[in-house]
């Protein structure tokens, strides 16, 4: 997402407020995409994921739910969604009789997406060992800042850890990151979290 459509998606949010119902629409369409690329990550499956990204805006249209900082919009739409999701999660466990659900924020179906072509390229093991050897904050982490460029506070919000925690936490995720890996394999990482 660019700077414009972050800017764009609380200009909606403000005309939304203002009396404008096309601009909740718009304001949705826009951050749908994203919102679903992380939901899936966070551990929901997209027929779920949608379902919950509609409850959330619909929620959002009928509450008018009321912001201190308009600027947090995005931050406060992921960080609900990441809840809905464990939410769902839970009681679908509960109708299940399951063990306790892991919450692990996960980046591996997209490499299994691309086994074929890392193989090729001789980099599948080292991708792999790399993406196993990070936590899902790690992973969750790199997701936030590196593929929709959210800022520190951002994520500190998303992932309720103070700002400097969030930037300790990527610090040491890039550092076990750059240990681990050639820089080949760095530049693949990154394609690969932003699918």
């Amino acid at each position: 997402m660019t700077l414009n459509d972050q800017k764009r998606i609380i200009d909606l949010w403000v005309q939304f407020w203002g009396g404008n119902e096309m601009a909740f629409s718009q304001l949705y369409c826009l951050c749908f995409d994203d919102l679903l690329a992380y939901g899936r990550r966070v551990g929901g499956d997209n027929e779920m994921v949608e379902d919950l990204i509609q409850d959330l805006f619909l929620k959002l249209y009928q509450k008018k739910i009321i912001l201190e900082d308009n600027t947090k919009l995005r931050s406060f739409l992921f960080r609900a969604l990441k809840n809905l999701i464990y939410n769902q999660l839970l009681r679908n466990a509960k109708l299940q009789s399951l063990p306790d659900y892991d919450f692990a924020f996960d980046l591996d179906y997209t490499i299994d997406e691309q086994l074929a072509w890392m193989h090729d390229q001789g980099l599948s093991d080292e991708v792999h060992h790399i993406l196993k050897g990070l936590t899902g904050r790690q992973k969750e982490i790199i997701y936030l800042r590196f593929i929709h460029e959210m800022s520190f506070e951002e994520i500190s919000e998303i992932m309720k850890i103070n700002i400097q925690s969030a930037r300790n936490l990527l610090f040491r995720s890039m550092e076990k990151i750059r240990k681990e890996s050639s820089s080949a394999t760095i530049l693949f990482l990154i394609n690969v979290l932003s699918i």
